[in-house]
């Protein structure tokens, strides 16, 4: 789970400085490319997997495979930014666990991230 508290806090922390706010907010951003890239994919074969078959399909998916794991090594960078940023201003990391290419951290940390990301849709204004 990611800390809600620690982004909130880095945030404040860094209200009047437009560079720290554009980097938290691109770092946040990735998170939803993310999870899009996730839906995009998994849609995409569920309309497309009876219809569309051999090497089309397979082209297909491969494609959107390597968007999703693009944004996924997109993620693991910024929640990496992210916890620096954390660590610089004395203040709980943003993810505590083990941030890694390698499984099954590699999951772990995108499952936190898709839950910060319907967390934030659940709870919008």
């Amino acid at each position: 789970m990611l800390c809600e508290n620690t982004i909130n806090k880095l945030i404040e922390i860094y209200k009047g400085d437009d560079k720290f706010l554009k980097i938290i907010e691109r770092s946040i951003l990735t998170f939803e490319d993310y999870h899009n890239a996730i839906y995009k994919m998994e849609l995409w074969m569920k309309i497309y997997s009876n219809s569309i078959t051999g090497q089309e399909y397979k082209d297909n998916v491969s494609k959107l495979d390597k968007m999703r794991t693009v944004n996924h090594n997109s993620v693991l960078a910024n929640v990496n930014l992210l916890n620096r940023l954390a660590e610089k201003n004395s203040l709980p990391p943003v993810y505590d666990g083990i941030v890694s290419e390698k499984r099954p951290y590699r999951r772990e940390v995108a499952n936190a991230v898709l839950e910060y990301v319907e967390s934030i849709i659940k709870n919008r204004r």
